[in-house]
């Protein structure tokens, strides 16, 4: 009804009349030569190709002149794109060029950029930048404001630094864009920007201005452009890798090899089947250079949520991204398509023989290929298809008596996903649909049933923008999913804490042991006004039991239906004080379809940024008291006390050599001692242009009241019994980048972590004399009781000590060939004590009584345009 109301509010809103400004491309002449890539900008077609100047600023002061002259040109010819940008400067010794890796953000250096919406359908672009010292940038553009940094493209600039500024001169082969062929006198979308790193300033030739929404959309046009059709594209980019590892292990483990060996090779291959699509695949993909994930401790019921980091999965997949929450945190990760589920750790390793000596297994399972389908036809209609096979994996086993075995941990599995989707109305309007399936190749012997054999989804979504310049939008989508498998399969899918079905108290829930099949839906509808000072929404998320996506998504919740409302107000004219700034205020309700409210709450915040560019920001949260369907963790529900949590920060001047930031947050909780309270800071040197180190200490105290713990009862009763646990939790990220030349670089990432919890204060909750429901009382804590005697506890008490490292040099010898030099170090130890002492803990992190592990890997690739 609230989405209902506020759309037919605006429906009758004016269409977006925005003037468009137009520059028009030069095609080098016949016999003439085209421009010489060196940043001079001297070559005689450039002073023949018409000017786009007048940029505008986006801030510090909307709307108005740019206060330095910018210039660029366009010129063209049937192989590649021109651009040439003059960026005058009336102080060009001030000109900041701090050194970067590709791709670098938050570097403190000026830029212009570029950005082609070959298509021309105001919703995609492809975006090349460059600094003075030439680090350069490639980003592709989609959703009409979205971007995928992971796109790279094989492209050259070059720059020169003068008395009248910098110059800029692109050469963008028609290879790296996607455009209709052969038409005359095509139009394209383009804008140009370009950023004043010490007035904080950034202008653009085809205003974008921040009360307006959308990117792509509000571009310019390219007119001009005859006759281009796109080149033949095939591109190989094989590899090769080496690496050896030492671990610490046990030398009478028949499966420890101090000293591991290890070498590979393969290819990724990108083919242009047509001028709209595109096919890329990979064979044998080695992913040894990504980063590790930061340690973490997760005492929840739910799965810990890592993003993706590897190549081949991150680039050019925005056409499979389908989002199954909304806003950000955990509800925000969820997704239907989560690429991390392929090639993950081996799911059977704990169906090995609880009583073998010794085990072994891959860490991660062998992707044999992955193939991709992408593209976007002249009439709107984009596609993408990707599948991948992964490998049967084998763990192996030794039994006390010295016999071996083996036993499959993770079946052959094939991932599928189908993305389509239809832009009308130049944008405005998308319309689509996706399929998802992950099929196990199964047999019999595997003992792995506890896996479905079959999953998939599918289902539609639209999006429809309206108003002056498209402020409101109004977008949905209905999915059903399709589980198939063993009963052991859908017994712990239907016992898992997305759903527990098995709670005795939910009347609206059946469990049945002999499924064979689950199945279920969702759906969502949000609305939104953005752009101007007021942005305000609402949106409402709704699933049912059977719904089920985590064989190939992200999924953390089931039986649920959510309702939340948003509003803000930001600042963006500069004042006396304050540069901008926000307030926020959000509220939300949730509960199960059985009518258990489960969730209600909400929260102020804001942000502002000063005049001499220090920020801050803060916030405050109220949850309050309701029914919990999975604190007892497939047991009866039970009401949780609310609580109060709440943020604060501040960031000095990024400008300065020597930056840094600190923050706080904390968590009080009603009726109980439950509490923590977190600080955490960075510290960044800008030691030259070439160096940077930052330093990112954070340290966590608090105390759970009521953490769930494990429990067992000699007659096989039912009990539910919490613990007190105190925890602290100490950790440091460094980082230090040392930049050789834009092409050449060396990044050092290492992190430290110390984290204990001591368990204390042992209680059961108290239920009814059936058993099937907590016991009815006035207080949260009046609802405990003693452990009775005969249960057998589990101390969730745990003390861990993890040291996660590596130095990555990275070379790009020749465009697009790379090669890289990785070390890595890991020192992990666990232990049941619960002990925090800061200074001993680290001294015993890196000392000889936890062992490193350390790998050294080297990798090759060469980029081949055939």
């Amino acid at each position: 009804m609230l989405t209902y109301m506020l759309m037919a509010a605006v429906l009758a809103a004016p269409a977006d009349t925005t003037e468009r400004r137009t520059l028009a491309a030069h095609r080098v002449p016949a016999g003439q030569s085209a421009p010489v890539v060196d940043g001079k900008l001297d070559d005689a077609v450039w002073s023949a190709a018409p000017a786009a100047g007048d940029f505008v600023q986006q801030y510090p002061n909307a709307g108005a002149p740019a206060s330095q002259r910018t210039e660029a040109r366009v010129v063209y010819d049937d192989g590649a794109v021109y651009v040439g940008i003059r960026a005058y400067d009336s102080a060009p010794d001030s000109i900041a060029a701090q050194m970067g890796r590709r791709d670098a953000s938050g570097i403190y250096s000026d830029w212009v950029q570029v950005i082609i919406d070959s298509y021309h359908d105001r919703r995609t672009g492809y975006r090349f930048g460059v600094t003075p010292r030439g680090v350069v940038k490639d980003v592709f553009h989609f959703d009409d404001g979205n971007e995928d940094l992971s796109w790279d493209a094989v492209w050259q600039v070059e720059t020169t630094v003068d008395a009248q500024g910098w110059t800029a001169e692109f050469r963008i082969p028609l290879s790296q864009l996607r455009f209709k062929a052969g038409e005359a006198g095509q139009t394209w979308g383009i804008n140009v920007l370009r950023d004043i790193a010490r007035k904080e300033e950034r202008s653009w030739w085809s205003p974008m201005l921040p009360n307006q929404p959308g990117f792509s959309s509000r571009f310019g046009t390219l007119t001009g452009i005859d006759g281009l059709r796109p080149p033949r594209r095939l591109e190989v980019l094989p590899y090769t890798v080496a690496s050896v590892t030492r671990a610490p292990g046990d030398e009478a483990d028949p499966f420890f090899e101090e000293t591991d060996p290890y070498a590979s090779f393969g290819a990724d291959v990108k083919y242009g089947l047509s001028s709209d699509f595109t096919l890329t695949a990979t064979i044998n993909p080695d992913f040894g250079q990504v980063e590790a994930d930061p340690s973490q401790v997760n005492l929840s019921a739910y799965e810990t949520f890592f993003p993706e980091r590897r190549p081949f999965f991150v680039e050019g997949v925005d056409i499979f991204r389908f989002g199954l929450g909304a806003g950000d945190g955990d509800f925000g990760s969820e997704s239907l398509f989560y690429t991390r589920r392929i090639g993950r750790s081996p799911q059977g390793m704990r169906r090995m023989p609880g009583d073998a000596e010794y085990s072994h297994a891959p860490n991660a399972t062998t992707i044999l290929g992955a193939a991709k389908l992408t593209g976007k036809t002249s009439n709107g209609w984009s596609v993408g298809v990707m599948e991948a096979l992964t490998a049967r994996e084998e763990g192996h086993f030794m039994m006390p008596d010295g016999t071996r075995g083996d036993r499959t941990v993770e079946p052959m599995t094939n991932y599928a996903v189908a993305r389509v989707s239809r832009d009308l109305d130049q944008g405005r309007t998308a319309v689509g649909g996706i399929l998802t399936a992950t099929n196990r190749m199964m047999e019999a012997a595997d003992s792995l049933s506890f896996l479905p054999e079959q999953a998939y989804a599918g289902g539609m979504d639209f999006r429809h923008r309206w108003g002056p310049s498209n402020q409101y939008q109004l977008t949905g989508w209905v999915l059903g999913t399709l589980v198939e498998g063993d009963t052991l399969a859908m017994q712990r899918l239907q016992r898992s804490s997305a759903r527990y079905l098995q709670r005795p108290d939910a009347d609206h829930l059946t469990y049945d042991p002999t499924r064979t099949s689950l199945s279920g839906l969702a759906g969502q509808v949000e609305f939104f006004k953005s752009g101007g000072h007021w942005s305000y929404g609402g949106v409402t998320n709704i699933r049912s039991a059977g719904f089920e996506a985590n064989d190939m998504g992200y999924m953390r919740d089931a039986d649920n239906a959510l309702l939340a409302m948003f509003g803000g107000y930001r600042q963006f004219k500069p004042g006396k004080t304050f540069r901008s700034w926000n307030a926020n205020m959000n509220f939300w309700t949730g509960s199960t379809l059985g009518g258990e409210m489960n969730s209600l709450g909400g929260n102020v915040n804001g942000s502002f940024t000063l005049n001499n560019l220090w920020n801050g920001y803060a916030g405050i949260n109220r949850e309050t008291s309701v029914t919990s369907v999975r604190a007892l963790r497939g047991g009866p529900s039970l009401r949780v006390p609310g609580s109060w949590n709440g943020w604060a920060g501040i960031n000095s001047d990024y400008r300065k050599a020597l930056r840094g930031s600190t923050g706080i947050s904390w968590w009080a909780e009603d009726e109980t001692d439950g509490r923590s309270f977190n600080v955490y800071a960075t510290a960044t040197w800008r030691a030259s242009s070439r160096a940077e180190l930052s330093l990112s200490p954070s340290y966590t105290t608090g105390r759970s009241a009521w953490q769930y713990t494990p429990s067992e009862a000699e007659d096989g009763s039912s009990h539910y019994v919490f613990a007190s646990l105190d925890q602290k939790q100490a950790a440091m990220t460094v980082r230090l980048n040392y930049i050789f030349a834009p092409n050449l670089s060396l990044q050092v990432y290492g992190q430290p972590f110390i984290a204990a919890g001591k368990a204390d204060g042992y209680r059961a909750v108290r239920l009814d004399d059936d058993g099937t429901r907590v016991a009815d009382a006035p207080g949260f804590e009046e609802r405990f009781g003693p452990v009775p005697a005969g249960v057998e506890v589990a101390d969730p008490s745990y003390s861990v000590k993890e040291f996660r490292s590596n130095a990555v040099l990275r070379w790009e010898y020749r465009p697009g060939s790379t090669l890289f030099v990785v070390w890595s170090q890991g020192r992990s130890e666990f232990d049941p004590s619960g002990d925090f002492r800061f200074s001993r803990d680290a001294r015993r992190l890196f000392g000889d009584e936890v062992p490193a592990t350390n790998v050294l890997l080297v990798k090759f690739n060469y980029w081949l345009n055939l």
